[in-house]
């Protein structure tokens, strides 16, 4: 799992549940009185209505103890060495992350390398670290979006965690090449194996179901209530970051992490929760709901919104196949 699930709740009364997709979505909807300004309020979707708030680095397999100090910045500089090389844009320069030492301001941090003697500042409200974090690197920037449907669509887009699971369609082909190649080896005991295999996919298959999440959720945070908490809410210029623009993206950060010791000792990352919790009682986050099993209805319904991929991470192949698609649909109802 990408994120640590509790059953301790402490959003509990903040929680709003819906049974169906289409409740859900009326619940979403900007014009609700809950939201009263809607361009105040940030959304965020997660597969698991039970998963903290962590931002990619510091989740489980990309961070722990004895991961260096120096390792985030590196994933930096090397997608900015492979971006150059592909002759793909970086705006506001992207050697500007690297800054002088200077007070106050709250998005920087400092690397100290006592072994090498040096000392170095990075800013991660530098556009560098947005862009990295759309396209897959793990950093301590959490994303969130403008747009409540755009959110509703990342809850219900289960693909990674399908892959995660083993439920994946590449998972179901590797079982039926087997049956294949047991087939085409025609053995005596054919039978036998093709069965063996077929109850094995389905024994990983029911076991990885019984994993699934019960509910997904979409998170809403008032940003302007942020000042209570030690979250920094970081909106860069939309117009040279293309999939930035059509999702509406923006971040959350925060710039305390391991490098920081206290008596020698490493200090663990918190999960943004700790200060979130700090909105419950103005009503400044809510914690939206739906079960897991609504997902193919909610998808549907944000479809006919044009929500989707082929308006959220647009290129000409994607173009290209739903037009084909299309055609295609066209095509068989004239045969009829």
């Amino acid at each position: 799992m990408p994120m640590s699930a509790e059953n301790n709740d402490p959003f509990e009364s903040v929680t709003i549940h819906s049974y169906t997709a289409e409740k859900f979505l009326q619940n979403l909807d900007e014009t609700h009185e809950r939201w009263g300004k809607a361009i105040d309020w940030i959304f965020r979707g997660q597969n698991d209505a039970r998963w903290k708030l962590i931002p990619s680095l510091f989740r489980p397999g990309n961070w722990d103890e004895d991961t260096l100090p120096g390792y985030e910045i590196a994933l930096i500089k090397n997608f900015i060495h492979n971006v150059n090389l592909m002759n793909l844009p970086i705006p506001n320069n992207s050697l500007g992350y690297v800054t002088n030492i200077k007070e106050g301001h709250t998005t920087k941090r400092d690397v100290i390398n006592k072994e090498l003697s040096y000392k170095m500042e990075y800013d991660f409200s530098h556009a560098v670290f947005a862009i990295a974090q759309h396209s897959g690197i793990p950093t301590r920037l959490l994303d969130f979006t403008h747009n409540p449907l755009v959110a509703a669509y990342f809850a219900a887009d289960a693909t990674q965690l399908y892959e995660e699971l083993g439920l994946s369609t590449e998972n179901k082909a590797r079982h039926f090449d087997k049956c294949v190649e047991i087939s085409r080896n025609s053995k005596e005991n054919e039978g036998d194996l093709m069965v063996e295999t077929v109850s094995d996919y389905l024994h990983e298959h029911n076991e990885s179901v019984s994993k699934l999440p019960q509910d997904i959720a979409v998170w809403a945070i008032r940003h302007n209530d942020l000042r209570k908490t030690t979250l920094h809410f970081l909106s860069h210029p939309y117009t040279e970051i293309l999939n930035l623009r059509l999702q509406m993206g923006v971040f959350l950060c925060e710039t305390k992490s391991y490098e920081y010791e206290t008596e020698g000792k490493p200090n663990p990352w918190r999960s943004f929760d700790t200060e979130l919790a700090n909105l419950v009682e103005s009503k400044g986050i809510y914690k939206l709901t739906l079960p897991f099993s609504q997902i193919p209805a909610l998808l549907d319904l944000l479809g006919r919104k044009r929500i989707s991929p082929l308006y959220l991470k647009p290129t000409y192949e994607k173009v290209a196949k739903t037009a084909l698609g299309i055609a295609k649909e066209l095509n068989k109802k004239n045969k009829q």
